[in-house]
């Protein structure tokens, strides 16, 4: 029996793991890291408009996604200053969804988010990816709070 049970272990031990491990997001951290990057970074809340269907699937056995899918959307709202989300914002963006092998980034068309675009010179992009970090749906009263905190250079520390 001892032989059976090690022989089966072995067989399954090599095996890799299929999951994705990812730290949770936060605005506090996603705001750090936008604030660190030498790209410009714009804190926009507003509406999500683009084709669901353009989006990547995930993978599925021998099937995988591609590693990077680019989808045009509108995102209309008002972009973060020191004094709050004041700046009206009203552009086309691309999103740059990214699968890590099966699991790929994902937003709805028409929610509310809370995100953190990129700026290259007269272009947005926003990264789309299964950890998340750039995008937040439907963000919370406190989510809101919490960026502006970071914003004005308070403590901008994640839970």
């Amino acid at each position: 029996m001892k032989r059976v049970l090690a022989f089966i272990c072995a067989l399954v031990a090599p095996l890799p793991a299929f999951a994705l491990s990812c730290l949770a997001p936060s605005v506090e951290r996603s705001f750090a890291r936008a604030d660190a990057a030498e790209e410009r970074y714009v804190v926009v809340h507003g509406r999500l408009t683009l084709d669901a269907k353009a989006l990547p699937r995930g993978g599925s056995g021998e099937v995988q996604p591609p590693e990077m899918t680019q989808v045009k959307a509108v995102l209309l709202g008002k972009s973060l200053n020191l004094e709050g989300f004041k700046v009206p914002f009203d552009q086309e963006i691309t999103l740059e969804v990214a699968c890590f092998g099966p699991w790929c980034g994902s937003v709805q068309n028409g929610l509310d988010v809370l995100a953190f675009v990129r700026k290259e010179g007269g272009a947005y992009a926003l990264d789309v990816n299964p950890c998340g970090g750039s995008v937040f749906g439907a963000p919370q009263r406190s989510m809101l709070r919490a960026v502006k905190t970071c914003m004005r250079g308070g403590d901008c520390t994640a839970d």
